[in-house]
């Protein structure tokens, strides 16, 4: 039976690597135990919903008349406190006279003969949440056959159950690095992701310098984004809340101060499952990572003060109060930024104007933009 043993741990890591499903790694047990039926299943202990189910030596009827079966099936309860580090025994828990007077008995098995015992093992039990395999096998089912099935068993047990614990870390890690950090730096807005609570597991070039800048937000010892304001720090946590609680998108948040033009964040679920194989999904599920952006106004690219007092006339003044418009500020914020009395602002804008041969300060901002995108900065603000 060596061969068969070696087979089946190939086939394992094989799988793994490719992402199917590791039950089909059961098949040359099975082949080589036809009169035994093979269950290889994903299962919540406590509520009996299948995540994922694999049969080997079964009809293709078998998945709908488990579930058909449903709370009556005596043995997942039993998986709740079975052993990780040996084989299971049935009997060691519920009588096979107990299980031949169940509904699951004549639901499941009765179609197939007297199957009132089963050998198995964990491969994963987390929470509620388990991975195991069951061989099912006959009342008569004795002698040599049934030493070399346990033998069987009790051989491929740890590389099963090794070999999942590898995978299932490699899900996880791929579920926070190569999922973000291939497109995360392009965002050209600052960007981060919330792997669970508020803490910060990426975050891009922009976020960086946006949390190293702002007077607001930042990051604090445990790696959580917080705010030294509070309304902004109230309205960011409600908004992680309510975007987790109803896994749809939030925002445009505004994050409203003295000074603007104001910033504004947006936050969506990520969904990391979409890509991971059944046999992982129930064990990488918790908080959903989020991707939030914030989006500051003033980031729009900006003329320099000489390439705007060089191609509009407009002394360097001028061009300084162009600059807090074309940022979104409005003349009042401009002249308070400025400080130059509000009178003042306007008469800079409308000598701006008069140069420009504009007449509305909505056509100034916008040749102002066209100047940034056409005549490239010298160096980077």
């Amino acid at each position: 039976m060596q061969s068969v043993h070696d087979e089946m741990v190939q086939r394992l890591y094989a799988n793994i690597a490719l992402g199917e499903d590791i039950g089909q790694a059961f098949e040359p047990m099975a082949s080589s135990f036809r009169e035994t039926m093979l269950c290889y299943k994903i299962v919540s202990l406590s509520s009996l919903e299948y995540h994922h189910m694999t049969f080997l030596n079964t009809k293709e009827d078998m998945e709908a008349k488990i579930l058909a079966a449903g709370q009556s099936n005596p043995l997942p309860r039993f998986a709740k406190f079975a052993p990780l580090n040996a084989l299971i025994h049935t009997e060691d828990f519920i009588s096979q006279d107990e299980i031949r007077d169940t509904d699951f008995f004549d639901l499941v098995f009765s179609d197939y003969g007297v199957f009132d015992r089963v050998r198995g093992f964990m491969i994963h039990r987390q929470g509620m949440d388990a991975a195991m395999v069951s061989v099912a096998v006959q009342s008569d089912f004795d002698g040599p056959d049934a030493m070399q099935l346990e033998k069987t068993l009790e051989t491929v047990r740890p590389h099963f159950q090794n070999a999942f614990s590898v995978a299932l870390h490699l899900e996880q890690r791929r579920g926070l690095t190569d999922a973000y950090s291939f497109w995360l730096d392009r965002i050209p807005s600052a960007a981060f992701i919330l792997d669970q609570g508020h803490h910060v597991a990426f975050a891009n070039k922009q976020a960086e310098v946006f949390f190293s800048s702002s007077q607001s937000f930042f990051i604090d010892r445990r790696g959580e984004i917080s705010s030294r304001h509070n309304e902004h720090r109230k309205l960011f946590e409600d908004a992680i809340l309510r975007c987790r609680t109803s896994g749809k998108p939030l925002g445009p948040l505004v994050l409203n101060g003295e000074a603007a033009p104001n910033p504004f964040f947006v936050v969506m679920p990520i969904n990391v499952l979409s890509e991971t194989p059944a046999y992982l999904a129930p064990f990488v599920r918790g908080p959903q990572p989020l991707l939030c952006m914030i989006m500051d106004p003033g980031d729009q690219p900006l003329a320099e003060l000489d390439n705007l007092q060089r191609y509009f006339g407009v002394s360097k003044r001028e061009a300084e109060l162009l600059q807090y418009l074309v940022r979104g500020a409005s003349v009042g914020e401009t002249s308070h930024a400025l400080e130059i009395s509000y009178n003042t602002a306007r008469n800079h804008m409308a000598r701006i104007a008069d140069k420009v041969s504009v007449n509305s300060q909505s056509e100034l901002v916008r040749l102002a933009s066209d100047l940034a995108a056409r005549v490239p900065r010298q160096n980077v603000r």
